[in-house]
């Protein structure tokens, strides 16, 4: 489900990525406030007259608030997970709330007090703007906002205390399930009532004619599914080499060729893809600039031409493991990047094999079919 995502910047080299829920909901908010501010301040007894913002400028305002709120709500997370140790490989800020994902598994306890500090901050903040909407002298208008982001903030912080995974309450209740039944039965737990939740939410929102409701619902479900496909994943990957995963199933492309020529080549040479290589020698070899993926780059030329040239195409946000990890790594790594692949690197620095969603589905495939995974 993060693949519905894109990297917005990097806070503290972390890369902090925009979910479409996030981008559909934060408009939204700026529509929704601009249609009803001026009511809002009606309804709490001020001057609509002494608005001196037009509402829609105020809107805006709202929607940038409720982002920053979500930033710091996650933020709150990450902090936490540095201090215990983790790796943060990514920051995902979603509707309401978020993910970080951590390099690895981490303690039980730990991740419980990670996913409880960010509904904390996110009340926190709003028990800030209401002290301040309360006990200062504003205009009528600044303090109609502060109400505003208190009650977001409210409704942010309740609302991802609830047990429904993949929502910080859920990860709550698996952090204090696992010292009791193990991580495996846990997250199952966790997530079968992250479902169970999400299929309520949708149900009260098609009864209510509440769109957004809806759309949380599904975020909330397919969250709750992705997060048993890892589980399965892992569960499957664990102690199996990166050899015996990655593919080696891999070309050689430069920059100023056309991006049509490298895509012939890999289909067919039946290669997944080709690392896009630097011109210039080095005591390592030539340095690897990015990556092609042999459908994508087919995709791509039939779309924007047969001009293209391929370091146009290539990718280069891709994470990348050693070739001696155990291959759960490649599936962790896979969401730091641009989820599409995984470099596996050599003792010496060069790429080495790939690992896509194919290698993995592959092994998934084998394990369902009894194959020993595991040769000694």
């Amino acid at each position: 489900m993060f693949d519905q995502s894109i990297t917005a910047f990097r806070l503290r080299k972390i890369p902090v990525k925009l979910h479409i829920t996030l981008l559909l909901f934060i408009p939204y908010v700026a529509f929704v406030a601009t249609r009803q501010f001026a009511r809002f301040v009606d309804e709490l007894g001020m001057p609509v007259e002494d608005i001196h913002v037009p509402p829609f400028v105020w809107g805006l305002i709202l929607a940038v608030a409720l982002f920053g709120s979500i930033l710091l709500h996650e933020l709150a997370h990450s902090l936490v997970a540095r201090r215990q140790g983790a790796e943060v490989q990514s920051i995902t800020l979603m509707a309401l709330g978020g993910v970080s994902q951590l390099r690895g598994e981490v303690h039980p306890e730990h991740e419980a007090w990670m996913a409880f500090v960010g509904p904390l901050t996110s009340l926190g903040i709003a028990a800030t703007s209401y002290g301040a909407f309360a006990l200062l002298r504003l205009p009528p208008e600044v303090a109609a906002a502060l109400l505003v982001v208190a009650w977001m903030n409210l409704a942010l912080g309740v609302f991802n205390l609830l047990p429904a995974f993949p929502m910080d309450g859920g990860r709550v209740l698996r952090g204090l399930l696992v010292s009791r039944v193990g991580r495996s039965r846990a997250t199952r737990i966790a997530t079968v009532v992250g479902k169970v939740m999400a299929g309520a939410f949708a149900i009260y929102g098609i009864v209510s004619f509440n769109v957004v409701l809806v759309l949380i619902a599904g975020f909330v479900y397919l969250g709750a599914s992705a997060e048993q496909s890892r589980l399965a994943a892992r569960d499957v990957l664990r102690g199996v080499s990166m050899a015996d995963l990655m593919t080696t199933r891999l070309g050689e492309a430069h920059p100023g060729e056309a991006a049509v020529d490298v895509a012939r080549r890999l289909l067919i040479g039946n290669l997944v893809g080709a690392t896009v290589l630097d011109g210039e020698e080095s005591p390592l070899g030539p340095r690897p600039l990015g990556l092609v993926l042999a459908s994508e780059l087919a995709e791509r030329v039939a779309r924007q031409g047969r001009d293209l040239p391929v370091e146009k195409a290539m990718l280069t946000n891709l994470a990348s493991v050693q070739v001696g990890d155990d291959a759960t790594s490649a599936l962790d790594a896979m969401v730091s990047g641009d989820g599409k692949a995984v470099l596996v690197l050599g003792s010496g620095g060069g790429v080495v094999g790939l690992v896509t969603d194919a290698e993995i589905q592959r092994l998934m495939a084998l394990a369902a079919l009894g194959q020993d995974l595991h040769p000694r």
